[in-house]
């Protein structure tokens, strides 16, 4: 994810699926979506991020334990925590993501 500040890095990853995915979203999502990750960065719990943990359930295909944010109104990016760094690993339209995760 171009133009995010150096320090995020220390603190977040990106699994080859998410940037894949990434690189298949339009750019003006590309944009809110790095406007996000700058934003999550400085407050992971603000309000517009909607940040919330995932219910893990036997349909959704999500890792347990898990977190959603979301960049704009139409996506979603999921997350975890793995020893400390947060390491997003999906990223996709609201209907995807409900049949992501089963919801």
């Amino acid at each position: 994810m171009a133009k995010l500040p150096s320090s995020f890095r220390e603190t977040n990853r990106t699994s080859r699926n998410f940037r894949d995915q990434y690189a298949k979203l339009p750019e003006q999502v590309r944009r809110a979506v790095r406007d996000s990750a700058k934003l999550f960065h400085k407050n992971p719990a603000h309000r517009s991020l909607r940040r919330h943990a995932l219910t893990d359930n036997k349909r959704g295909q999500h890792q347990g334990g898990s977190f959603s944010v979301t960049p704009t109104a139409q996506y979603r990016a999921i997350y975890v925590v793995v020893d400390g760094i947060n390491v997003w690993y999906w990223i996709g339209t609201h209907a995807e993501y409900d049949t992501f995760t089963g919801g």
